[in-house]
This record gives structure tokens, sequence and C-alpha cells, in this order.
């Protein structure tokens, strides 16, 4: 009997039994993950900076390609282009953020603006 108090004074009482509670525990722990991995990538770029925006795929790959060939460690970020009416031609529409350690930038803007 002492557990069913407890039970009824900890949860609402909406919650009628077991499996309820299990549902609520399971969405919570996954609201946290959620949560913790969102945090985590917000985390993670705090010390990059944006050097370059390319839009396509051909100019993404020969900015990456002058930042490989400097040995330059980079991130990249493709943001939702949800607005794209061009499905087909996505490939040519999408955008690409390069992100760079903020103490390697001017190294990086100097490998990016070589011909």
């Amino acid at each position: 009997m002492a557990k069913n108090i407890v039970y009824r004074m900890a949860f609402p009482k909406k919650v009628r039994n077991e499996s309820e509670l299990k549902m609520y525990i399971m969405i919570g722990i996954l609201v946290f993950v959620i949560a913790c991995a969102v945090i985590a990538k917000l985390i993670s770029y705090k010390y990059w900076t944006c050097i370059y925006t390319a839009f396509g795929n051909e100019n993404y790959f020969k900015a990456v390609a002058k930042l490989e060939r400097e040995g330059i460690p980079f991130k990249t970020k493709t943001p939702m282009n949800l607005g794209s009416e061009r499905i087909q031609n996505r490939h040519e529409a999408t955008q690409y953020d390069v992100f760079v350690k903020k103490e390697q930038e001017h190294i990086a803007q100097r490998a990016i603006n070589k011909n």
C-alpha cells in the first residue's frame, strides 16, 4: 500500500499503469539525449569559424581540395534548403559552409584564394 501512495504522489493522475510510466520515462530519456546532442554540436563549433560558403558541389570540392592540399583541418555544415524548387538539380543549389579552427583562419583564407 505504501508503494501505491508514493506512486500516486510522484506522478499525475493521468498515469494509471506502469506501461504508461515507462513510456513517459522513455520519452524523457529521448528528449534528454537529443538535447545533449544539440548542445554538443553547438559547443563543437565554438572554436571554429566559417571561412567560405559554396553553392553547388563543384565549388565545394574546389574549396575543400585547396584546404586539403595545405593540410588544414575543416568541418562542413550543410544548412537545410527547404525552399529549393529545383529538386532534380539539388546538387547545383546546395549550400555548404566550410569551417576551420579560428587560429588557422588566415592560412585557410590564403589557401582558398590561391589560383
